[in-house]
């Protein structure tokens, strides 16, 4: 690790917000089982720790989006989801957990796709919210937390990365943002 991040969010702030989500989540699901599918990979350390805390019967699955290339737009063009498992879509109750909703496209895209397949329910979960950079109109059901600064760094830690680095870090952090390639 190059840049020691920032504290943004210390680990018991983290801790106490999944507990809540848990519970949140817990009632708005009573008496369902619900099938909770994360988006890999920055989502899997919430994902652990979220599950943990829900009390429901559930079932767990994760799902990775490629972009392979922007649109003249500059927009990501959305060509590939990967499944590590087939996903009951039909009849379900999802919950969808993201790590970071910032443009809304990747969600909006795997939103489309997912009720195409006919859940009972679908509903969204994220680790940080960050409206501000909304590109498409997309909004989550819950969010551990809302960051409304986009120039506030680049968040990492507690499985958020920069280049694969500081998903271990138990707390959320910022680095600067690395200057755009020319």
């Amino acid at each position: 690790m190059t840049a020691r991040p920032e504290v943004l969010l210390d680990a018991e702030t983290i801790r106490r917000r999944v507990e809540a989500l848990g519970a949140e989540i817990g009632q708005a699901y009573a008496g369902r089982e619900i099938a909770v599918v994360g988006l890999m990979k920055s989502c899997l350390v919430f994902m652990a720790d979220l599950i943990r805390v829900l009390p429901l019967e559930l079932t767990c699955h994760t799902l990775r989006v490629a972009a392979t290339h922007e649109t003249p737009s500059g927009h990501p063009e959305i060509t590939d989801i990967v499944y590590s498992a087939e996903i009951p879509w039909e009849g379900r109750h999802v919950l969808l957990l993201d790590d970071i909703i910032d443009t809304g496209i990747t969600l909006r895209f795997l939103l489309d796709h997912i009720r195409d397949r006919n859940p009972a329910s679908l509903r969204v979960c994220t680790l940080i919210d960050k409206p501000k950079d909304r590109k498409v109109e997309v909004r989550p059901d819950w969010a551990a937390f809302t960051v409304e600064d986009p120039q506030a760094g680049f968040l990492v830690g507690y499985g958020l990365d920069f280049g694969e680095r500081y998903r271990g870090l138990p707390y959320i952090g910022t680095i600067p943002r690395p200057a755009p390639q020319a």
